[in-house]
């Protein structure tokens, strides 16, 4: 077995939010500690509208000290009886059209966001192929009632989301009244993983460990360095 490291780094903003309520027109005033975007411009309309009505949602919502914010109660099931259409879903051999397609790209862009802000992970799940618009390692796909986001604010203060579509982003920025007293800086490292491939005549994407880590600053000084969690893509056959 041999390895090959490749280190990347994610300088996000910070910070997020979550609640039973949403913002009224004050939190307009407030100050951006967060913001993390993904590009639209390949997906097909069919997300773009899932996504606008995830936005909606989304938007204004207040996520509380100490609570644990859930994508899937918050956005709600991405079928057609709430208003979704099909849209793309990516699968392990193939891409179909579902009711909700591209809801996974919400809830990633908003995770990467909340790792920004010193979110805690409750529960996140990885794709199981790569995605196109976040780097290895930063995605979080949904499924309705199997698989959701959920993210502890661990602040002593509520953060405020916004979400916007334009028509090339999706922009996710977090809000809070009181600018937090550390900063927070996303990188990865990946490791090649080679395994014994039984068909050597076809191409290989060799199998690959992403290791997502967080580093916590205040002001210019580095406090610590975390080791988030690990993904493991297995080795594929490329088409």
């Amino acid at each position: 077995m041999s390895t090959h490291y490749k280190l990347s780094f994610f300088c996000i903003l910070s910070i997020v939010i979550v609640s039973h309520n949403y913002v009224n027109a004050r939190s307009n005033e407030l100050p951006i500690i967060s913001t993390y975007v993904t590009s639209v411009e390949d997906q097909d309309q069919g997300v773009k509208t899932n996504l606008q009505l995830a936005c909606r949602r989304l938007n204004g919502y207040v996520i509380m000290p100490k609570a644990i914010f859930s994508f899937n109660t918050v956005v709600g099931e991405g079928a057609a009886k709430n208003g979704f259409v099909n849209g793309r879903v990516l699968y392990r051999d193939e891409a179909r059209y579902e009711p909700g397609g591209g809801l996974c790209q919400a809830s990633t862009t908003l995770f990467n966001a909340l790792l920004a802000a010193g979110f805690n992970i409750v529960e996140r799940h990885r794709h199981l192929q790569p995605i196109t618009y976040a780097p290895l390692g930063l995605d979080a796909t949904i499924l309705y009632g199997k698989k959701d986001l959920r993210m502890k604010n661990p602040h002593n203060q509520k953060f405020y989301i916004e979400a916007t579509l334009t028509d090339k982003s999706l922009v996710i920025a977090l809000k809070a009244e009181n600018t937090p007293p550390h900063r927070y800086e996303i990188f990865t490292e990946e490791e090649d993983v080679e395994v014994p491939i039984l068909d050597k005549s076809r191409p290989v994407r060799q199998g690959l460990s992403i290791y997502v880590n967080r580093r916590r600053y205040s002001g210019n000084r580095l406090l610590d360095t975390a080791i988030l969690y690990k993904d493991y893509l297995p080795p594929v056959y490329l088409k």
